[in-house]
């Protein structure tokens, strides 16, 4: 028979391997239930344990740092002998998650003599593009350390793996200024500084091909439409989609709802809501999940902003809302969102990150429209406002660099605070492309979202205070890539672009 304590233990071990509290949240509990409790009951009046921290502000993204992480990893696993291997993750500047697979005798042996683990990486992968050629003006010199964030990890995205997500070190520990993970944990604290909290949550959406041979065919769904009970009666659905959904509940990701979209294979999933660090990971997690279960299927999921140029485009829209106190009301959040519209343009370069991505960029296709504008539960303005401070961003899809999307977003918001930004933009309530020149005038509807990547860029490059934010080394890099991603993607066909693209992402 279990003691009492050892039942804790069980318990708080499992909401932990679930993901519904952090290895810093059990021992918190552990130290309040503890000691805590007999201190206050026996009137003991002992000082708290060393770094006992106050439940209602511990950050669990502290972890890293006051934490033994040899402890961490071995209260989430358990003593499951069957994972074999870390992925530790990154994404380049190109959108490509990229990853190293440690060993677990190499993970248990650093984490043993060290108490860290870290992977030399070369510098030149935050310089890459997507077929590992180097971007002009980049080194092959030098190497950052690699630093798995012990505050997320998740069992996948298949047998014997798991999964941590990592940030770019100099050989000093110090934080790398082109780590785009660190630069949305910048962004993040930029916000909390001035009393703005966010949750943010995704719409994953995408497309399956089943694969024959070399080739990658469409889906032959007859009547396919958006939310098609017949779709979701197709055997791919539950051999792919289900499945998927069904291990990343085993791991503690909830998957709220799964629909059919418009597109021939296109369906999406819709993820929780999380505080930015922690929905970024969990939507790179949870895309890596499906597309192992797609490719031991027999299919492969694509990203592709516009993969059938007749039919609706694939985007990967994001929630946002102020959870600070305060953040419901409009003194607060318009403010913020005035901020998004006074500096979209410029977003646009890490949301709109791809030279595809302007092919999904056109009028009446609910894909958010051309126009810098917003309007409540108008799925064809770029900002759709929702509820309060809720809103979501349309202007973004798959093929972004997630960490940075989110932090130009996030950034442009705090300036918006910062600078009493008015929501000058009146609430449109139709396509804004239907509005006389007249309509739009009077609802400050005057600017275009950019028409291609290089007129994103350019917009990039003239915001001064959205450069500064980001961090001027890391815009500069960015925007070294991307000119070099473009010369690369110049020199393709329509169909070879298509078909690269497809391969990619």
């Amino acid at each position: 028979m279990y003691s009492s304590s050892n039942v804790r233990h069980k318990v708080l071990s499992e909401f932990v391997r679930k993901g519904d509290m952090t290895w810093k949240n059990a021992e918190d509990a552990v130290k309040s239930v503890l000691f805590g409790n007999s201190n206050h009951l026996y009137r003991l009046m002992l000082p708290g344990p060393d770094n006992m921290d106050d439940p209602e502000t511990a950050d669990s993204s502290s972890t890293d740092d006051e934490e033994d992480r040899l402890q961490i990893l071995r209260g989430y696993i358990n003593n499951d002998e069957s994972v074999k291997y870390l992925r530790v993750y990154w994404i380049d500047m190109t959108g490509t998650p990229r990853m190293r697979a440690i060993h677990m005798d190499h993970v248990w042996d650093s984490l043993g003599n060290t108490g860290n683990i870290t992977v030399g990486i070369t510098k030149a992968s935050l310089g890459l593009l997507q077929n590992d050629t180097i971007a002009p003006g980049v080194a092959a010199t030098g190497e950052y350390k690699i630093q798995p964030d012990f505050s997320w990890m998740k069992f996948g995205p298949r047998e014997a793996h798991m999964t941590m997500f990592g940030e770019f070190r100099e050989q000093d520990g110090t934080p790398s200024p082109l780590c785009p993970r660190t630069t949305l944990r910048n962004a993040v604290e930029a916000a909390e500084s001035n009393g703005l909290e966010l949750k943010i949550g995704f719409e994953l959406e995408l497309v399956l091909f089943a694969r024959v041979g070399d080739e990658l065919k469409p889906l032959d769904h007859e009547g396919h439409v958006w939310s098609s009970a017949r779709v979701m009666n197709h055997p791919v659905a539950s051999t792919v989609i289900e499945k998927a959904v069904w291990f990343l509940r085993g791991v503690g990701v909830s998957i709220q709802q799964i629909h059919a979209e418009s597109a021939p294979g296109q369906f999406e999933l819709i993820l929780p809501p999380a505080s930015p660090l922690e929905a970024i990971d969990t939507l790179l997690y949870v895309r890596e999940v499906v597309t192992n279960v797609a490719m031991a299927a027999g299919y492969r999921i694509t990203l592709h902003p516009k993969p059938f140029p007749n039919a609706a485009g694939t985007a990967a829209h994001v929630h946002m809302s102020l959870c600070s106190e305060g953040g419901d009301k409009p003194a607060v959040y318009q403010p913020f969102y005035a901020g998004v519209l006074r500096h979209l343009t410029a977003i646009c370069a890490f949301t709109y990150s791809n030279p595809v991505s302007y092919q999904r960029l056109v009028d009446g296709c609910w894909a958010g429209g051309r126009w810098v504008a917003w309007g409540t539960q108008n799925r064809e303005t770029a900002l759709r406002k929702i509820d309060g401070s809720h809103w979501e961003v349309k202007c973004l899809d798959g093929l972004a660099n997630m960490y940075l999307a989110v932090a130009a977003i996030i950034h442009s918001g705090v300036m918006g605070v910062l600078n009493g930004e008015e929501l000058v933009w009146g609430d449109c309530e139709i396509d804004p492309a239907n509005l006389t020149d007249n309509d739009r005038f009077e609802l400050s509807i005057e600017e275009m979202l950019p028409a291609s990547l290089p007129d994103a860029l350019t917009a990039l490059r003239a915001d001064v205070g959205l450069c500064e934010r980001m961090g001027e080394e890391l815009v500069e890099r960015y925007v070294a890539v991307k000119h070099a991603e473009m010369r690369l993607l110049d020199k393709m066909g329509e169909e070879e672009l298509r078909r690269w693209v497809l391969e990619r992402y």
